[in-house]
């Protein structure tokens, strides 16, 4: 959905990407990984994913 975005930072389709974007990070964060190093990456990768594509949607935003 944010690969086709076009709109404005104040738009109601923007602040509800973002804000689904933000719950993951929250979701992601709470994750124990019971030193499990596997667990760890995975985690630390979907956030850096997470965060590019809020990086996106803050630059498509007009």
């Amino acid at each position: 959905e944010v690969d086709e975005f076009v709109g404005k930072k104040t738009d109601k389709s923007y602040r509800l990407l973002e804000e689904m974007l933000t719950k993951l990070l929250l979701e992601l964060d709470s994750i124990e990984t019971g030193g499990q190093d596997g667990v760890r990456q995975a985690r630390k990768e979907s956030v850096h994913r997470i965060q590019a594509i809020l990086e996106k949607l803050e630059r498509k935003g007009l």
